[in-house]
């Protein structure tokens, strides 16, 4: 049970996660940018000063590998969700997508698919099930 509210709830931040790897672009730009200012700024440096200039890079350096693992981890997440859908039946992954990903009422569902608010239940559950295995990391 614990391992299908953890499916659920990577399910339902699919959106946010979206968000979250863009984010994490814009934040990695902007670092570049900042990278390049300072390489161009530093170029008139006297040497006493290369030390701060040379520790102030390597923050950023550092920063950005930061920035750079978190997308990563992002970018797997999502991965791991789009293969778990593609191994539903198409009413399971409609179902799934619906009420997990685009937040919409069962009862809308329900007029969509011409199924029983018992029947929907039933295949969600079902492709929960199926799709723990894929979503959660199993080391």
């Amino acid at each position: 049970m614990k391992n299908m509210n953890e499916t659920v709830e990577r399910i339902k931040s699919y959106k946010e996660t979206l968000a979250d790897i863009k984010e994490l672009d814009f934040k990695i730009q902007e670092l570049d940018g900042g990278i390049s200012r300072r390489n161009e700024n530093s170029l008139g440096i006297r040497l006493s000063k290369s030390n701060v200039v040379y520790s102030e890079a390597e923050e950023m350096f550092e920063r950005k590998n930061e920035l750079l693992a978190q997308k990563l981890e992002k970018d797997i997440q999502i991965k791991r969700i789009n293969n778990a859908l593609s191994i539903l039946e198409p009413e399971e992954r409609e179902i799934i997508k619906n009420i997990y990903i685009n937040r919409k009422r069962y009862y809308i569902i329900q007029d969509k698919l011409n199924l029983s608010y018992q029947r929907i239940k039933q295949l969600e559950k079902q492709a929960i099930l199926k799709m723990v295995k894929y979503v959660l990391p199993s080391w």
